[in-house]
């Protein structure tokens, strides 16, 4: 792709490869700046909802603002090629990643100072995306870039979930990377902000001692030794390594998340009274092990294996005993082989289990090598239980607990697995005035549908993820929608109190946190509202207004330039029409007909997110809103229009629509 060009970037050299995407050094003449452009895979883009979980995802790290990420200026689509992509910022320098390998090649280790200011770096960088929802999912040395100055920069953002692949993640696949994976999404369970304070504990591990806390032959040997290993500790490589650091990390890289650190900035303080020299509490040395209720798990016999700790059942003695001895190693082995496709199997009810290496070239699901003779047996008792007939009853799979010999699969929640939860905006009224004074109160409105293939849960919350929250709540509850069921959302709001432009974005999220479909959006404008014409005297009742011709107005159209703002991630201009006829004297309105909806002249100025329609109708009347308002029931319905009042007042009125491609 070098010398082409995609949107308004000239690629001029490629930078790297990896599972989802290659990237490429572009140069904007416009701006006259060179970019980083990552072009994801063609294959991802015949995936199930990829392009609404893409411009959801990539909406959402556009909008952050740490001087330790990466910023992303754009994300678009390039139809010709059939090929999404997202610009950010070209950043001088190198990896962590090839930090670390340079420094094993000349037989060296990073200084502690040196290892600690990058992990508290990468560290405020992942507390700030928490607290705006975001959960990176993928935090290793490849996606961390030190810039020539030494700053550490963290990258790719989103992009794990931006790409959860439906067959992956259908099959209890792991997003990550083997090496800095937690336990839990190890598991194929759902991750949150631990994880990646998980992650960056590796991270920290490796920068400290020089190596890896778990490694193997094999991607899946490396996670089974994250999900079921003690922790090496550090002063075992490092022996002068402080003791309140080695705390430090035994915690964070606790197998439990709940005994982890649950906030980044607490592993973070700990960090730096550590070095201190203050004391640290030592960690419970549960934190270092297996827990009991995983090594069940891993340990557990399958349905209809005789364990050679199980006396046979009754019946006709076998040809030859059972020798219990022999059997020992080849359970210790096979239990740990099969425990991950057990777990997957059963929490997820498909037969498939596989990694998505996301510095890696996509491929198939793993398989190991051939197990032992047991680890078979145990794998072909398993596919008999699952394809087993069921006749009746239920079973809700605990891949926790030891297996009973007679499960019944749970069709309630196979059929749940097969949903879609989806939602479609279907109404979204601008904020009306515009732009609003300091501190005043506004209502925003949505309406939305429910375009999935099942009812929502019962748990689906409205949550505030990120931007101005303008006095608006961090969640509320939201019905369980039916298939194509419509809800009329409404936030009571207040303006900020200085002038400017913002934004305030909410998601409808499932219990997991997962949103439905797009963000909605409040984007508001703050500063001196503009002075109303002066009302007309109230008529007397003799009076009655004679227009020479009928009142008409001009469909409103763009009267200059549009404004895009890509650092912001906003567009925006004005919208004009003319008017005609009448009597007059005209007053004009956007959104409806009243005091809060006036506008000083036959012009209307707005700012919206980038990618975001504006559908608005505009009002011409030849009276003002104290003797029009409230309009009767039927009228002004429809994409234009004209009526007229007992008294002889008209209205007219148009409806637009456009969005950024409209723009001059």
């Amino acid at each position: 792709m070098i010398g082409e060009t995609i949107g308004k970037y000239k690629i001029v050299e490629h930078l790297g490869s990896g599972g989802m995407a290659e990237v490429y050094k572009a140069h904007h003449p416009g701006l006259d700046r060179y970019v980083a452009i990552k072009v994801l895979h063609s294959f991802l883009a015949t995936e199930q909802d990829f392009l609404t979980r893409f411009k959801r995802e990539a909406k959402a790290v556009a909008a952050l603002r740490h001087p330790n990420i990466v910023q992303v200026y754009d994300f678009d689509l390039d139809k010709e090629r059939d090929i999404y992509y997202m610009v950010m910022e070209f950043l001088e320098g190198t990896t962590l990643k090839v930090r670390l390998q340079e420094l094993d090649q000349k037989g060296e280790r990073m200084s502690l100072e040196e290892a600690v200011r990058i992990t508290e770096a990468v560290g405020e960088a992942l507390a700030y995306a928490h607290q705006r929802g975001m959960v990176h999912r993928d935090v290793k040395p490849a996606n961390i870039m030190l810039t020539v100055d030494g700053d550490p920069i963290l990258t790719d953002f989103g992009i794990a979930k931006m790409v959860s692949v439906s067959g992956l993640t259908a099959s209890g696949a792991m997003m990550g990377t083997p090496a800095y994976i937690s336990p839990e999404q190890g598991l194929g369970r759902t991750s949150d902000e631990r994880s990646d304070i998980y992650s960056l504990g590796v991270v920290f591990y490796q920068l400290v001692t020089g190596i890896l806390p778990f490694d193997a032959d094999t991607p899946m040997g490396i996670v089974m030794k994250h999900i079921s290993d003690p922790l090496p500790m550090p002063t075992a490589v490092v022996p002068d390594l402080p003791l309140g650091l080695e705390r430090v990390i035994a915690r964070v890289l606790a197998k439990s998340p709940d005994q982890r650190y649950q906030t980044v900035a607490d592993f973070l303080a700990d960090i730096r009274r550590a070095v201190a020299g203050q004391d640290i509490t030592p960690p419970p040395a549960e934190l270092t092990v297996v827990s009991t209720s995983l090594q069940e798990t891993i340990s557990a016999p399958l349905p209809g294996f005789i364990s050679p700790e199980t006396p046979p059942p009754a019946g006709p003695p076998a040809a030859s005993p059972r020798r219990r001895i022999p059997w020992l190693p080849i359970l210790l082995g096979g239990a740990a082989l099969m425990a991950v496709i057990v777990l997957g199997v059963l929490a997820l009810g498909v037969g498939q289990f596989g990694f998505f290496l996301t510095d890696a070239t996509p491929s198939p699901p793993l398989v190991s090598s051939p197990a032992p003779d047991l680890a078979a047996t145990r794998l072909a008792a398993l596919e008999a239980t699952i394809s087993a007939p069921t006749p009746t009853g239920t079973a809700s799979p605990d891949p926790t607990a030891t297996l009973t010999p007679t499960p019944v699969p749970d069709l309630t929640a196979t059929a749940l697995a097969q949903c879609v939860y989806s939602m479609e905006i279907t109404d979204d009224v601008g904020v009306w005035p515009s732009p609003l004074a300091p501190g005043r109160s506004f209502t925003k409105r949505w309406t939305v549908k429910n375009n999935g293939t099942c009812p929502w849960p019962d748990d689906c919350q409205l949550v505030f993820v990120s931007g101005e929250q303008m006095g608006g709540p961090d969640a509320m509850a939201v019905p369980p929608l039916q298939v194509d069921e419509e809800w009329e959302i409404q936030l009571d709001l207040a303006a900020p109190g200085a002038d400017g432009t913002y934004s305030g974005v909410w998601q409808v999220q499932d219990a997991a946190g997962n949103a439905l479909g797009d963000d909605l959006e409040v984007a508001v404008r703050v500063g001196p509202t503009p002075t109303p014409l002066p009302p007309t005297p109230t008529p007397t009742p003799e009076f009655t207004p004679t227009p020479q011709e009928p009142l008409g107005m001009s469909v409103p159209a763009f009267s200059g330039p549009c404004v895009i703002d890509v650092w912001a991630g906003t567009w925006g201009g004005t919208l004009a029409w003319s008017v005609w006829g009448g009597t007059g004297q005209f007053y004009y309105f956007v959104g409806g007909v009243g005091a809060d909806a006036a506008l000083p002249g036959p012009a209307w100025e707005f700012t919206t997110q980038t990618g975001r329609s504006i559908l608005v109708k505009f009002f011409t009347t030849s009276a003002p809103a104290s003797l029009l308002a409230p309009l009767p029931e039927g009228c002004c319905e429809g994409v234009e229009g004209r009526w007229v009042s007992p008294e002889g007042y008209e209205v007219v009125w148009r409806s637009v629509n456009y969005n950024q491609s409209n723009c001059p």
